[in-house]
């Protein structure tokens, strides 16, 4: 399965406001990242409860209650107002204005650094050492998404239709990539890949798998959540008149649909004091 960072790498659009409008439909309709995910994530660690967390591009909150759920402390880190104001409260988490490349943190402050769904929105150099610089010695960063499954007839029919839907009126002419913004391509390609993370060291890629379930307004929401599907309009209303065929192809004896998906999990560990680690100067 593939992904492609490009839209956002290259996007011109403002990442702190994308979702701006469409923080209800977020929290409510995206998936919950499965157990085993997070299990994971908090493996060999110490337990839970003593645990602390930066959770950065935070949404709604979805990821950093799957933490508090479990004990953990959480600083969720979110500049979009608009879904901070749709997160549900929970006493384990406290939300801070932020960005990835200003962590509103003091030096080696949590033990834990996560971003679900984000990463490929922020800078990768500048993050990473804003992660680093947040995270005690021998912390733990885990980079988490849940992608439509693409094996899945189902899921990959649905990937389509949202992109079918999204694009833009072509362009005569596509601008020439940059210097720059093909190395940020290449920067985010390999560590897709699950070859290289600078600043950090034990760099692993793991994957999991679950199922959601949605009817028709769960399908439109799911949509509508993305950012970048339309929101309005004809276009809109034509989204939702294929989300309607769609469901009506592929729903159960509950007008259901079964939508499947991989989640993918990059682990790292901060490097203790002292100790050698790519930087990333060549690239």
């Amino acid at each position: 399965m593939s992904f492609d960072f490009s839209k956002a790498i290259d996007s011109t659009t403002n990442p702190s406001a994308y979702f701006s409008g469409r923080s209800e439909d977020y929290e409510n309709y995206r998936p919950v990242h499965p157990a085993a995910a997070i299990d994971a994530v908090l493996a060999g660690l110490a337990p839970p409860p003593q645990l602390v967390a930066a959770d950065v591009g935070a949404g709604t909150g979805i990821g950093s209650r799957l933490l508090a759920n479990r004990g953990v402390k959480v600083w969720a880190i979110e500049p979009n107002a608009d879904m901070t104001q749709a997160a549900n409260l929970h006493e384990g988490i406290k939300f801070i204005a932020g960005t990835a490349e200003a962590i509103p943190l003091e030096n080696a402050a949590v033990d834990v650094v996560t971003s679900f769904q984000a990463f490929h929105w922020f800078d990768f150099t500048q993050s990473l050492q804003e992660f680093r610089r947040v995270l005690k010695p021998n912390g733990r960063l885990a980079l988490i998404w849940s992608l439509w499954d693409q094996r899945d007839p189902v899921s990959k029919d649905y990937t389509r239709l949202i992109f079918e839907a999204s694009q833009p009126p072509e362009s005569p002419t596509q601008p020439r990539l940059s210097v720059n913004s093909w190395v940020r391509r290449l920067r985010y390609q390999l560590f897709w890949s699950g070859l290289w993370l600078p600043y950090f060291t034990h760099f692993q890629r793991r994957e999991f798998q679950f199922q959601q379930q949605l009817d028709l307004q769960g399908l439109i929401g799911l949509a509508h959540s993305q950012g970048f599907t339309p929101s309005a309009g004809e276009a809109f209303e034509a989204m939702i008149g294929a989300l309607s065929t769609f469901r009506n192809r592929h729903c159960n004896a509950k007008s259901q649909v079964q939508l499947r998906y991989v989640t993918r999990l990059y682990l790292a560990k901060s490097p203790d004091r002292g100790q050698p680690v790519d930087v990333g100067e060549r690239l």
